[in-house]
């Protein structure tokens, strides 16, 4: 299957459910709503395969969250979803994909994306004391310089 096979399945299988597609060699890129999100990713690991789970990347985009997992076989396919920074809920693929889990509570706990369905989405990365509603790598977070340690070297 090739990156104009695999286009062509999506917009066949959900028509204007997907859009903004972008290739390159072994690379397919899309965006689908968080609506069809779940339901997008289902049918990419059960009817095309594509069932290895490279990693989900999360990134503040400002107003938005863009929620990205990256799915491969023989090459990899990206499906961008976007979710309102004040609610960024979109559902979990951890029924579709197990190893989902530890991606998402990865984002959940670095951006606050809330992934429903998750029966575990505890912290991973953070310590348990971390403060609620403080996510790094929002663009917004405030966070201390790192103090310098006595007697180290410059």
């Amino acid at each position: 299957m090739n990156e104009e096979d695999v286009v062509s399945r999506l917009k066949e299988a959900f028509g204007d459910k997907v859009s903004e597609f972008k290739t390159a060699p072994r690379r397919v890129f899309f965006y689908t709503p968080p609506e069809h999100y779940k339901e997008v990713v289902r049918f990419l690991a059960e009817k095309l395969g594509f069932v290895h789970l490279q990693a989900i990347t999360a990134t503040d985009l400002g107003d938005e969250i863009e929620v990205m997992p990256h799915l491969g076989r023989g090459l990899t396919v990206s499906v961008r979803t976007r979710v309102p920074k004040d609610k960024p809920v979109v559902d979990s693929v951890v029924d579709v994909i197990p190893g989902a889990s530890v991606h998402e509570r990865e984002a959940h706990d670095m951006l606050g994306v809330e992934f429903r369905g998750n029966p575990n989405l505890t912290r991973i990365l953070l310590p348990e004391d971390w403060p609620k509603g403080v996510y790094p790598l929002r663009r917004e977070a405030k966070l201390a310089p790192p103090k310098p340690i006595r007697g180290g070297k410059e």
